[in-house]
C-alpha cells in the first residue's frame, strides 16, 4: 500500500509482484490459492469524507458495532493485540537471528502444567527449604489446604503473616487439576515484593522455567543466589535481552509486578506483548488493597473481560466497597466465609496494644531499645525519615544498637543493600535494633517488630504497617506495642483519610488488646471517603480498534521525583554500560525534580543529580551536604 498525500489518499498497488508474493505466503495456512488482484489497482481517495478525515469515518463506522456486539469487539481487541505482538516478534527474531518456527515451538507450544508439576517445581522445594531453616517438619495448615480447594475465581482475605502465599500455590495446584493452563503468574504491586516472591517460591522451578519480571529485575537477579549449597546458585534466570518482552515467552512460572501484565489495559507496549501469556495462565494477584483507583479499575475490567482465566486475588485488608466490587460485580468467591480453626486461632488472638501518642515518640523508642526491643518507626515522608534517622544515629552508635534508614530515594544498589540489611537484622540479630522507614515498608519488608511507631495514615495502610509488628503465626503471651502519632502535615495523604485514622485509633486504643479480627471488622464497617466507582474507563477495552494517546498511565499519583545518575557516578555508569550493562541499573536514584539537570544526560536517558546531596546510608537529601 503506497501513501500518496492527504488530499489524494492511498494507492493500493495490487499488481506489484511483492503484493502477490505476500498473499502467497498465506496459502499453506489458508489451504487455498491466493486470488489474482492485479486488475484491482486503484487509488483510494478520502476527499468525500468529512473534515475529520479517516479516523472520524472509521470511528463512526464501527463504534456502535463495537459497543453492541461483544464477539465483534473481542475479535478487534485480539487482532489489535496480535498485530502488536507479531510486529514485535517479526523485528526481534530477525535481529536475534532466530527461526520463527523454532521460537514459536518453544514459546507457544508449552505443555500443560499439572498438579504434580506445581508440587515438584515450587511447593516441595519451598517446604524443604523451610524445614532446613527451622529444623522442624513442615506441613501446610488447614487454612492453606482449604484455600487450595477454592474455585477458579476467588478473593482470599487473611491477616499479615497468615501464610497466604503458600495457600495461593495450593490453589494453583488445585486449578491445574481442573483447568488447562501452561503458565502461572504471581503479580505483586511493587518490585520488592515481586523479587521476594521470586526468591522464596518461583525461583525453585529453575532458570529454564521461572522468571522475575519488573523494571529492574535483571539487576535484582545479579548475585541473588550466591550460596554454593543452594541448588539455584549459578543459574542464569535472565531472559534474552534482544527480544525484550518476548524473551519471557518460553518461561512458565512468573513472579512479576502487576504493571508487567495488567498495564496492557492502558496500552502499555510491553504488557500488550505479554497478553498471550496472560490469557493462557493461572493468575494470583497479591495486595489488591494497595491498588490506586486506576489500577483497581483495570483489575475489575480485566476480571470481567477475561472470564475463563483462573484468578485468585488476595490481601490482608480490603475496604467494603472494593470487596463488593470483586465479589458481587466480578464474581469472586470470598474466602474464608466460615471460621477455620487454625486461622481463627491466629486472627482472633490478642496481638497488639494500640496507643495514641501526642508528644515526640523519641523517648518511647529509646526506652524500648534499652529494653532490647526491635523497633520499626514509620513516617510518611522521606525528609522526616532522614531527620528521624539522623536524630537517633548517635544514640544507637553509642550503645552499639544497629540502626537503618529505609525509603525510596536511594540508588538502587544502596536500597538493595539496605533491604537485605534490614531483613537480616530482624531475622538474625539478637537484641535491640531500630529501622526508620517510610510507607515503602508496608509491603516490601517481611519484618517482625516488637514495637511499631507510626504516623497516622489511611486505615488500610495503617493495618499493613501493623502487619510488620508481632508478625508470628500465634502470638501467645506476646503483644506488639503500636504507638500512633500525628504527623507534622497530612502529605502525601488527604485530610479526610487522616480524620478516619483518628477515629480508627480512638476505637482501638479503647481496647486493652487488639486482634487481626478487630482490624478487619472495623475496616469492613468503615465509611469510604473516596469510594470506588465501578466500570471506569480502560483504554484497551474502551477505545476500540485504536490506541488513544491519553491511555498511557496505569498507575495514578503525582510523580515528584525523576530517575537520575549522580554526577560522581557518571564515568562508572558509562564504563559499566559497555562492559557489564546488567549492573548499570544500580546507579539510578530517584531525586526531587528540581535537582535533576536535564541539560546534561547520561546514556541519553538519565539527567544528572548532585552527589553533594547523597549519602549511601541515608539517601538523597534536599539539603546539600547535610548528611554527606
Amino acid at each position: 500500500m503506497h501513501y500518496l498525500a492527504p488530499a489524494k489518499g492511498f494507492n493500493v498497488l495490487s499488481g506489484h509482484a511483492g503484493f502477490s508474493e505476500t498473499l502467497a505466503l498465506a496459502e499453506p495456512f489458508v489451504g487455498a490459492n491466493a486470488p489474482n488482484l492485479s486488475l484491482h489497482n486503484k487509488e483510494w481517495s478520502f476527499a468525500a469524507i468529512d473534515r475529520k478525515g479517516l479516523h472520524s469515518y472509521l470511528y463512526q463506522q464501527y463504534r456502535a458495532k463495537l459497543k453492541k456486539d461483544e464477539k465483534f469487539r473481542n475479535l478487534y481487541l485480539a487482532v489489535k493485540a496480535g498485530l502488536i505482538a507479531a510486529d514485535a516478534a517479526g523485528s526481534a527474531l530477525v535481529r536475534e537471528g532466530m527461526q520463527l518456527e523454532e521460537w514459536i515451538g518453544k514459546s507457544m507450544q508449552q505443555p500443560r502444567l499439572t498438579a504434580s508439576d506445581i508440587d515438584r517445581l515450587v511447593i516441595a522445594p519451598r517446604m524443604r527449604q523451610i524445614e532446613e531453616r527451622t529444623g522442624k517438619s513442615f506441613e501446610p495448615r488447614t487454612f492453606q489446604n482449604e484455600a487450595g480447594k477454592l474455585g477458579p475465581r476467588a478473593l482470599l482475605l487473611a491477616g499479615c503473616g497468615a501464610g497466604k502465599t503458600l495457600a495461593a500455590w495450593k490453589w494453583v495446584q488445585h486449578q491445574a487439576e481442573t483447568h488447562r493452563f501452561s503458565r502461572v503468574l504471581f503479580l505483586y504491586p511493587t518490585r520488592a515484593t515481586a523479587t521476594e516472591g521470586f526468591r522464596d517460591y518461583a525461583s525453585w522451578a529453575g532458570a529454564g522455567e521461572s522468571a522475575l519480571l519488573h523494571g529492574t529485575s535483571e539487576y535484582d537477579l545479579t548475585g541473588m543466589f550466591t550460596n554454593p549449597a543452594d541448588r539455584r546458585a549459578g543459574q542464569d534466570y535472565s531472559a534474552k535481552e534482544g527480544l525484550y518482552a518476548l524473551g519471557y515467552w518460553p518461561k512458565r512460572i512468573f513472579s512479576a509486578t502487576v504493571d508487567s501484565f495488567l498495564s496492557f489495559m492502558a496500552h502499555s507496549y510491553g504488557s500488550l506483548c505479554m497478553l498471550p501469556l496472560l490469557a493462557g495462565a493461572a493468575v494470583v494477584i497479591d495486595e489488591v488493597h494497595s491498588f490506586d483507583r486506576s489500577m483497581f479499575t483495570a483489575l475489575e475490567q480485566f476480571l470481567k473481560a477475561f472470564p475463563s482465566v483462573p484468578v485468585l486475588c488476595m490481601t490482608a485488608s480490603l475496604t467494603a466497597d472494593r470487596q463488593r466490587t470483586l465479589t458481587d460485580s466480578c464474581g469472586l468467591e470470598l474466602f474464608p466465609k466460615a471460621e477455620i480453626d487454625d486461622l481463627r486461632l491466629q486472627t482472633g488472638a490478642p496481638r497488639y496494644v494500640v496507643r495514641r501518642v501526642d508528644e515526640d515518640p523519641g523517648s518511647l523508642v529509646r526506652a524500648a531499645l534499652l529494653e532490647g526491643k526491635k523497633v520499626l518507626w514509620v513516617v510518611n515522608t522521606v525528609d522526616r525519615c532522614q531527620e528521624t534517622y539522623a536524630a537517633h544515629d548517635a544514640f544507637c552508635i553509642e550503645r552499639n544498637i544497629p540502626i537503618n534508614c529505609y525509603h525510596s530515594r536511594f540508588r538502587l544498589k544502596d536500597r538493595k543493600a539496605r533491604h537485605e540489611e534490614v531483613i537480616r537484622l530482624f531475622r538474625e540479630h539478637e537484641g535491640a535494633a531500630l529501622v526508620v522507614a517510610t510507607q515503602v515498608c508496608e509491603m516490601s519488608l517481611d519484618l517482625d517488630a516488637d514495637v511499631l511507631v507510626t504516623e497516622m495514615a489511611p486505615v488500610p495502610s495503617l493495618i499493613q504497617r501493623m502487619g510488620r509488628c508481632c508478625r508470628v503465626e500465634r502470638p501467645g503471651e506476646r503483644r506488639g506495642i503500636v504507638y500512633v502519632c500525628v504527623p507534622a502535615d497530612e502529605k502525601p495523604y488527604m485530610k479526610e483519610e487522616l480524620a478516619q485514622c483518628e477515629n480508627f485509633i480512638r476505637c482501638l486504643s479503647a481496647k486493652p488488646e487488639v486482634s487481626q479480627d478487630d482490624l478487619a471488622a472495623y475496616l469492613e464497617g468503615m465509611a469510604i471517603s473516596r469510594p470506588h466507582v465501578e466500570g471506569g474507563f480502560t483504554g484497551f477495552l474502551d477505545s476500540g480498534w485504536f490506541a488513544m494517546g491519553s491511555d498511557d498511565t496505569f498507575r495514578e499519583g503525582i510523580d515528584f521525583t525523576v530517575d537520575c545518575i549522580l554526577d560522581s557516578d557518571m564515568n562508572e555508569y558509562m564504563r559499566l554500560s559497555r562492559e557489564k550493562p546488567e549492573e548499570i541499573a544500580g546507579f539510578v536514584v530517584p531525586v526531587p525534580k528540581r535537582f535533576a539537570d536535564r541539560e546534561q544526560l547520561v546514556g541519553r536517558r538519565f539527567p544528572v543529580a548532585p552527589s553533594s546531596h547523597y549519602n549511601s546510608h541515608i539517601g538523597f537529601s534536599k539539603q546539600e551536604g547535610k548528611y554527606v
